[in-house]
């Protein structure tokens, strides 16, 4: 039996990006709103709440989202509303526009107002016409989607004329939905639309998706607000959009820190159940499964059947779950870390040729719920690919293979031989990744080739042995010469120490950074064939004054970069296009200023230009280009960006396996394949420092970045 999870959102398809901006003008022609910054404020902190609203802030330039207060002119409104456009357009994000304060319609017209600070009631010129500012939004070509909140007075005038809808820029393709505090004839008062929002966001709705809309919204908030008759419109003509625009997740459908049961094996479970017996209850998702006993005696009442086999066998897999997660956090401990089993399931999966699917493996929960409801279809069951990873998690953190309460845990699980057989793997695998071999070319002066260049073998991190190779010629033929001597002398030495050489090192100055794909090189097979080859910046190694100077914060970008996803739900990398690097001094001041403290990527390809290069490393340990020399930026849009976010966690190793998939003419991911990195990781800015002073020190596995491998 394959247990495949069901409901909730696709596999590997991670979210359209929000961006919020809260709009709540003081108008000085009208009565103060006492409630209308702290409403405001309110709103915004649970829609930018990871958890719940999802947003990131929808201004450009770090500059805040929350307009709130006195001072807020109608051009104010306009140019941030304009502002926030084009930042969700540049990033494919669903736009979020909250619009609180002063409203009316003109006479007998049934468009809406906001007032600002200038404005007169009655008087369109000094306030701004909510339906035009809607129009704009949803009509702009990068924008998936806009969700409108409007808290005024007759805010049911918000919509924009159906024919703005259903034609327009996008011929009709637009996406809006909308949620009203009031009827076109309807005052609003205390801004209780507001309040009673933000209070259903934190609250959840029992009733709800995972993420509920505007129609939700409506039902939930209909007769709640005295005089008010919330209003609701979703308008939604693209075929291609994946999910309708939502305006939070569902509060009451988050697995509570505590819970051991995974999301994926509650949905399983969910649409199980539902199969044999409509009424039958699932386990509560905050729950530690203590209930699963007696959600088996209610299937078990029932009439044999293929459902009810399906719901046992469901409710077997849901036990092994919760009981290796129990199991895995009383036999390791405090050596039970995010890196670690972060390190332990990408070995296991890269061994697979496949990534996890979605970005959600942050907790054990998470981790074990996947390898057990979203295992191969060639596993009959959750054994193989579990005990692969129990194993080698315990490798990782120094457990002995022969430990009993391991083989205990195995035997209850009746996967005794599936365990000794994952020992015997972990044993191979992890010896695999303790040899490494680092080639630098960092004797090239002013970017040319050298005629020598360095290698150092390492065994956990220590060295072993050090050498040097001439290059027959002093061009890249014969650079590539002495990288194939490396590696021989390299598996030499490996051979005699029983261990595989698996990873090559590599490192180059700017301009062979550009100018040469090292992986490409080798005479009967790829280098990138038969190792990991990763790419990083030689003047690292002989930092000048000015490097050296801001190692530190160089190091710092790793606190950023080690999290799977920014708040943001993106890889945290900081994209520039040609205008953004146009003028030289102009860049400079931004990354001095600490402008961009993530990883770069640029959005064309540099060209010749091993300065830009030189400028972005010195600032920045991760750096991203596109393969094509030719390329325009429109061959590296940020839409395609998104490989990133679900394999940001197995980078840099991700790349190397989309090269050889593209080199065997088989299925690849071609946007990850397109790019090139240098990924300085923290084990390589220590082994720049040490061998400035001495050898390099052993690799402190206990500090490796979560989520780096």
């Amino acid at each position: 039996m394959t247990v495949r999870p069901r409901g909730g959102r696709p596999p590997g398809r991670p979210d359209t990006p929000r961006h919020l901006l809260v709009i709540a003008p003081q108008c000085r022609q009208m009565e103060r709103l006492d409630l209308l910054e702290p409403a405001a404020a309110g709103l915004y902190e649970v829609l930018t709440d990871p958890a719940l609203g999802g947003c990131a802030p929808g201004l450009p330039d770090g500059r805040s989202a929350l307009l709130a207060g006195y001072g807020i002119t109608s051009a104010d409104v306009r140019a941030a509303v304009s502002d926030a456009v084009r930042h969700a357009a540049r990033h494919r994000a669903v736009l979020v526009l909250a619009l609180l304060g002063h409203g009316f319609v003109p006479g007998r017209s049934s468009s809406l107002y906001l007032m600002t600070e200038e404005s007169v009631e009655d008087v369109r010129n000094g306030s701004v016409a909510v339906g035009d500012l809607l129009t704009d939004a949803a009509d702009d070509p990068g924008v998936p989607g806009v969700l409108a909140l409007v808290d005024t007075c007759h805010a049911g005038g918000a919509p924009p004329p159906v024919h703005e809808l259903t034609g327009g820029t996008r011929n009709g393709r637009t996406r809006l939905a909308l949620l009203m505090a009031s009827a076109v004839t309807q005052p609003a008062t205390g801004l209780s639309f507001t309040r009673g929002l933000t209070d259903l966001i934190v609250r959840g709705l029992p009733d709800a998706e995972r993420e509920f809309g505007v129609a939700d919204a409506v039902r939930a908030l209909k007769g709640a607000l005295p005089g008010q008759d919330v209003t609701g419109l979703d308008y939604d003509a693209d075929g291609a959009a994946r999910a309708p625009v939502w305006i939070a997740r569902n509060a009451r459908e988050r697995r509570a820190p505590g819970g051991l049961c995974g999301r994926l094996a509650l949905d399983e479970l969910a649409a199980a159940l539902r199969a044999v017996d409509p009424l039958l209850p699932a386990p509560d998702a905050t729950g530690d499964g203590a209930d699963l006993a007696a959600v088996r005696e209610d299937v078990l009442a029932h009439p044999a059947s293929p459902a009810r086999g399906h719901a046992l066998a469901v409710l077997d897999s849901l036990a092994v779950a919760v009981r290796t997660v129990v199991f895995l956090r009383g036999w390791l401990g405090a050596d039970l870390t995010t890196a670690r089993m972060r390190h332990a399931l990408h070995t296991l999966l890269a061994a697979e040729g496949r990534l996890p699917s979605g970005d959600r493996l942050r907790t054990d929960v998470d981790i074990v719920d996947e390898l057990v409801f979203n295992h191969p279809s060639a596993d009959d069951d959750w054994r193989p690919g579990l005990t692969k990873f129990v194993a080698l998690l315990g490798r990782v953190c120094g457990r002995p293979p022969e430990a009993p309460e391991l083989h205990a845990w195995g035997a209850r699980g009746g996967a005794v031989a599936e365990l000794n057989a994952a020992l015997a793997y972990a044993a191979r695998r992890v010896d695999d990744q303790r040899l490494a071999l680092v080639v630098s070319l960092h004797a090239a002066l002013a970017d040319d080739w050298p005629e020598e260049l360095d290698a150092w073998l390492l065994r956990d991190g220590e060295l072993l042995h050090h050498e040097r190779f001439a290059c027959p010629s002093a061009d890249r033929a014969g650079a590539e010469l002495a990288v194939e001597d490396a590696a021989a002398w390299a598996e030499d030495h490996g051979a005699a120490l029983g261990l595989p050489l698996v990873r090559v090192d590599i490192a180059l100055p700017a301009g062979l950074l550009l100018d040469w794909r090292p992986e490409e090189a080798g005479v009967a097979a790829l280098l990138g064939i038969r190792y990991e080859v990763r790419l990083h910046w030689s003047r690292r190694l002989t930092p000048d004054a000015a490097l050296r100077s801001i190692e530190r914060v160089v190091r710092g970008s790793w606190d950023v970069l080690s999290h799977p996803l920014g708040e943001d739900r993106r890889a945290p990398v900081d994209w520039l296009g040609r205008d953004d690097v146009a003028e030289a001094q102009e860049l400079r001041a931004k990354l001095r200023t600490g402008r961009y403290r993530r990883g770069l990527g640029l959005l064309h390809h540099p060209g010749a230009d091993a300065r830009l290069l030189d400028l972005l490393l010195h600032y920045t340990p991760v750096l991203l280009w596109p393969h094509d020399p030719a390329g325009a930026d429109p061959g590296c849009a940020e839409d395609r960006h998104r490989c990133l976010d679900r394999k940001w966690w197995a980078m840099p190793a991700a790349l190397a396996y989309a090269y050889r998939d593209r080199w065997a003419d088989r299925e690849a991911d071609d946007d990850l394949a397109d790019l090139r990195a240098v990924w300085d990781d923290p084990d390589w800015l220590r082994f720049c420092g040490a061998f400035r002073n001495g050898p390099p020190p052993a690799r402190a596995s206990d500090t490796a970045p979560e989520g780096m491998s």
